[in-house]
């Protein structure tokens, strides 16, 4: 008889890999200050919710074109993106990562597929909890604009976790971009700010807008006179239409995919111990 042992394929191996981070992906300080910063923002709509309500062009407008796009997506985003390979250095885990059975792009992979469903939970579960607080206008404005916050999810979740493969400080990195880089290049004129993924989140958010009729001249809703969703400089803006945006953010996220597990298998980690 055969004594032989079968070892795990490659892909088992992965597939173990992909489930072990799963597990614990979730368990960082970043994310415990996400989750609060998801029910601090549920807080604020609740007081308009009991105050007046909601309606789609309102929510739209103030939550997801103001606080979620500007300032909450990245953010949430950050909180997985950098843990995902950052948090094993920063915890000294990451030579057993090295050690393991695996080619290192494969590594790097497993890291961005593990963390994904938490950020999606997370930026559009959030997103939803938001819009169930707000009730039925907001609810509907979340129906409309959830292709923004989902293209915008993947290209940040890749370059994040791209930036805890590249760099140890990861983190204040990331906050940095998000802060600074983001927020400067987002605001300048022409050309400029088509480096920025946040620019073609709202190209998406401004045309979903436009297909729903809460956009307007001058950034007054049609037939309502009231501020509609729409860049209030559309010729400085230059938007490029939803559908393109859509296709640059899954290109930028393969690019920034590629470009990890390069890094990753080529770098040399040092002091792991």
């Amino acid at each position: 008889m055969s004594t032989a042992v079968h070892s795990p394929s490659l892909f088992t191996a992965w597939c173990w890999l992909v489930a072990l981070n799963f597990r614990r992906v979730w368990w960082s300080l970043q994310t415990l200050v996400a989750v609060l910063l998801v029910f601090l923002a549920g807080s604020l709509v609740l007081l308009q919710t009991f105050w007046g309500g909601w309606t789609d062009l309102g929510f739209g407008r103030v939550i997801i074109g103001n606080v979620y796009l500007g300032f909450m997506l990245p953010l949430l985003c950050l909180a997985f993106g950098t843990q995902a390979l950052g948090g094993d250095w920063e915890d000294r885990t990451l030579v057993w990562l090295l050690t393991r059975p695996l080619p290192r792009p494969l590594i790097f992979l497993a890291k961005f597929v593990a963390a994904a469903p938490w950020t999606f939970a997370l930026t559009l579960g959030g997103l939803l909890f938001l819009g169930a607080l707000g009730g039925p206008g907001a609810l509907q404005a979340v129906y409309i604009f959830w292709p923004a916050v989902a293209f915008g999810t993947l290209a940040y979740l890749a370059l994040f976790v791209l930036l805890g493969a590249w760099f140890r400080r990861s983190t204040i990195i990331g906050v940095v971009y998000s802060f600074v880089v983001e927020s400067l290049v987002s605001t300048m004129p022409g050309l400029v700010k088509r480096v920025s993924i946040a620019f073609y989140a709202r190209c998406i958010y401004y045309e979903r807008a436009r297909e729903f009729s809460l956009d307007g001249p001058l950034g007054v809703a049609p037939g309502t006179g009231r501020g509609g969703i729409a860049p209030s400089r559309e010729s400085l803006f230059m938007p490029v239409p939803g559908d393109q945006a859509m296709l640059v953010l899954l290109v930028l996220t393969a690019c920034f995919l590629v470009l990890g597990m390069m890094i990753f298998a080529r770098r040399e980690y040092k002091d792991l111990t």
